[in-house]
């Protein structure tokens, strides 16, 4: 990446990572419409349309992706996640996201996305009780596996931290994920102010508050 794309490319991610979700999305696709061809810049219009929840617009930027450079596993990934709550389209976004995992197997992030597609499928009352059981299994499957990779890291990141939670919460362990949630924010804010990523900061904060709820439920 030449100098001065580096610095418009890091200015950006910075303006994201603060918080101004909204305008960084218009700056980096408007830098796009001039510079088509920068992967760093597609990718991070797919992770800022990944939390606006664009799916048509993501679908489009992860095939960009994906031709630009199709031994990386993102493109799969936010591919994937594109298509996983569109009705009909669950399976092509499986299989991106076993693309995405077989470039990455040890991905956590994919890991729990692949179990919630699998977990949206157990759940779709049109899908013979057969199918849907396949389904929580390998939902299951890649749930204990997240479990797994993060808890045997010496020191997991703030966003692996944060989908160990999230994890926790799918299996109904809510004491466990308020843990998680816990140290999330505690490595977020042990993290290189460069790479702390506010937005996802929300997101730990606003899940550990449903956490918290969802256990005094439990002691009334």
């Amino acid at each position: 990446m030449k100098e001065e794309n580096k610095n418009s490319y890091e200015a950006l991610k910075a303006l994201y990572y603060s918080g101004k979700v909204r305008p960084s999305l218009n700056k980096v696709t408007a830098e796009l419409e001039n510079d088509p061809k920068n992967l760093a810049l597609t990718l991070l219009a797919c992770q800022i349309l990944e939390r606006t929840k664009e799916f048509d617009r993501l679908s489009t930027y992860a095939d960009a992706v994906i031709k630009l450079s199709p031994e990386i596993s993102d493109g799969y990934y936010y591919k994937g996640v594109a298509l996983q709550f569109v009705k009909g389209r669950e399976q092509e976004a499986l299989k991106n996201l076993n693309k995405a995992l077989k470039l990455d197997p040890e991905n956590t992030l994919y890991l729990k996305t692949k179990a919630s597609t699998h977990l949206s499928l157990f759940k779709d009352f049109d899908l013979p009780i057969k199918f849907a059981e396949q389904h929580r299994v390998k939902s299951e499957t890649s749930l204990l596996k997240v479990i797994e990779l993060v808890e045997q890291k010496e020191n997991p990141n703030y966003k692996e931290l944060y989908t160990l939670a999230e994890v926790n919460m799918m299996i109904d362990l809510a004491l466990n994920a308020k843990m998680y949630y816990l140290k999330a924010v505690n490595a977020y804010e042990a993290t290189d102010p460069s790479d702390q990523d506010k937005n996802i900061y929300k997101d730990i904060v606003k899940a550990q508050k449903k956490c918290i709820r969802q256990l005094e439920k439990f002691t009334e």
